[in-house]
């Protein structure tokens, strides 16, 4: 296999690595830089998941997942965000980012373009290049000032080899989540050029702005053109239980069917039985969640201001916080390294996420309260002092 240039380490797991070296010396870090909830797997899921092994739960399933879940999503998905779909148009994968590739996977050929609209999670790049190593990605930066897609950047990107766009809101990593007008916006384009729209939706349930979450798949005339993917592993803190899935256009049924078959064979039983109770059961948790991520963000806003040497634009829903270092003089890489080097903060580079955001660096709001309200002033602290060096 031939391994591009974009296929690289995941920048946010290699700071985190780092992070639990200096930790094993015995030094505390405040670590800002992983993305995974800080609560636990809710209890009844853990129950009903072993209760499912107990059971029998332990063998092959249908390729597609089981069909008692699917139903369960497709009606999640309806009732939620006014996705049409049905059962046999959804995979249960090993977490999101495998629906992520499959989809991929189904979709390009040799040549093809990909639009990604960046700051955008790590692995898009790479899972494209894995999935397609002769196809060209055309990365097309948010507007820095509000974080809006640039719809006519878009427009203009757009050419006959045109084979998808990949959009993910909540957006990892500024927390944004886009507008009815401009998802619609690009709903049109999909539809008018005939280009795939990879809607990565993890986030969705992790909303704490008052808006609604848009769904490309919710607009009509598009069935043939969106696959919406999403997953357990934030909304319920099951990061490592590897359950995601994707909803895709009929068309693409048999190449789903086939690649799982001949990669996964099926995804966990019991854990898909988990997944149940995780749509079935208690979801109180979210909404509280919900409440200490907004109360985390607008802390962190209300530092930003009094400091006045690093800003952001509020983030709205997901875990993180995108906040801009360019009054500090340093690329992101250098910042982070730094950072952790002399102040024992882990960070994530912001040129992880994309080649036009080296002046960024991405913080979790799903660190410990007390660790994110001391780093956050420590960082501002070290970004002034730096900023007074340039």
């Amino acid at each position: 296999m031939i391994f591009e240039k974009e296929i690289t380490d995941s920048l946010t797991l290699k700071f985190a690595e780092v992070a639990r070296a200096l930790n094993r010396e015995g030094i505390k870090i405040i670590s800002l830089g992983l993305g995974e909830p800080d609560f636990p797997t809710p209890d009844h899921i853990i129950k009903a998941t072993y209760q499912a092994m107990i059971s029998g739960f332990t063998r092959y399933s249908n390729p597609m997942g089981l069909l008692e879940l699917r139903k369960k999503i497709a009606d999640f998905l309806i009732s939620s965000n006014n996705i049409q779909v049905k059962p046999d148009n959804i995979i249960i994968t090993p977490g999101a980012k495998q629906a992520i590739l499959f989809a991929l996977m189904s979709i390009l050929e040799p040549g093809d373009e990909i639009i990604n609209i960046t700051p955008s999670y790590v692995s898009y790049n790479p899972c494209i290049k894995i999935a397609e190593p002769k196809s060209y990605i055309i990365e097309i930066p948010l507007n820095k000032k509000d974080l809006s897609i640039p719809i006519e950047e878009i427009k203009k990107a757009v050419t006959p080899k045109t084979k998808v766009i990949v959009l993910n809101s909540p957006n990892n990593p500024t927390g944004k989540i886009f507008s009815y007008e401009e998802i619609e916006t690009i709903v049109n384009v999909a539809k008018k050029y005939k280009i795939f729209i990879i809607s990565d939706e993890i986030y969705n349930l992790l909303n704490y702005s008052g808006e609604k979450t848009i769904s490309p798949a919710s607009f009509k005339g598009v069935e043939d053109l969106v696959i919406t993917i999403n997953g357990f592993s934030k909304a319920y803190s099951m990061t490592g239980w590897r359950i995601g899935y994707a909803v895709f256009p009929k068309k693409l049924r048999e190449k789903f069917f086939k690649l799982q078959q001949h990669i996964n064979t099926n995804t966990c039983t019991f854990v898909q039985k988990g997944a149940i109770e995780a749509i079935d059961g208690d979801k109180s948790h979210i909404m509280i969640y919900n409440n200490k991520l907004k109360e985390r963000a607008m802390a962190i806003n209300n530092v930003l201001k009094s400091q006045n040497v690093v800003s952001f634009v509020l983030p709205k829903g997901g875990i993180f916080a995108f906040l801009n270092i360019s009054k500090s003089g340093m690329n992101s890489n250098d910042f982070a390294v730094k950072l952790i080097e002399k102040e024992h903060i882990a960070t994530t580079p912001g040129i992880a996420f994309g080649k036009d955001w080296d002046d960024y660096i991405r913080i979790s709001l799903a660190a410990d309260k007390d660790d994110l309200y001391r780093g956050i002033k420590i960082f501002c602290e070290f970004a002034k002092f730096q900023s007074k060096k340039h």
